[in-house]
């Protein structure tokens, strides 16, 4: 008996494991889209022919606006606190990272203080064409037709039709020793005390 249940089993396996994975993709697409609608909804500004390809994370999406005719990859996060607008006929690359709020360095508490932020407003032209995984910092303009090149950290401004990319690490400045040196000396003495 049981030999005759195991191959009922397995043969309903083969035949119903196949359409219950179509079935769940096809579950899943629509779920996403539900869920592209529902942000799309929450956004300050969306334009037509606006796509998100797969997973995207919005955060404060009523501080974000997207023209019309913009295609977002997967994994994408825009960070809205401090503004994001993006043109019409943008491309942005998958794993991409726009932030328009950083934490102030220049804090009383070290490394940062987690809920103190300087919020600077993010303006990408259009007809842009942003590669994957790029990191765009705020407060950064990027010019109408630029092109970013996979895998850059925009930290400046983008010219009109520039092509960006292979940007070499460099020292951008320091941050002031004297209020470094006090808030680490307050950080040991501190840790002391607990």
């Amino acid at each position: 008996m049981n030999q005759i249940a195991n191959k009922i089993i397995i043969k309903l396996e083969r035949i119903l494991i196949p359409h219950l994975v179509q079935w769940g993709e096809y579950l899943q697409t629509k779920i996403r889209q539900y869920k592209h609608q529902q942000l799309k909804q929450q956004l300050k500004f969306c334009g037509s022919r606006v796509r998100f390809r797969r997973d995207i994370r919005i955060d404060h999406p009523q501080n974000i606006s997207l023209g019309s005719k913009i295609y977002i990859g997967q994994d994408v996060i825009l960070d809205g606190r401090g503004g994001i607008t993006i043109g019409d006929n943008t491309t942005i690359g998958f794993n991409v990272v726009i932030l328009s709020a950083n934490h102030d360095y220049q804090s009383n508490a070290l490394p940062y203080e987690h809920n103190v932020y300087i919020h600077k407003p993010v303006v990408i032209g259009r007809n842009v064409w942003i590669g994957a995984n790029v990191l765009i910092v705020p407060g950064v303009t990027i010019g109408d037709g630029a092109i970013i090149a996979a895998g850059t950290v925009v930290t400046s401004n983008v010219e009109t039709l520039a092509i960006v990319g292979n940007q070499p690490m460099r020292i951008i400045k320091y941050r002031d020793r004297q209020h470094y040196e006090r808030l680490a000396s307050e950080q040991i003495s501190q840790a002391e005390i607990c």
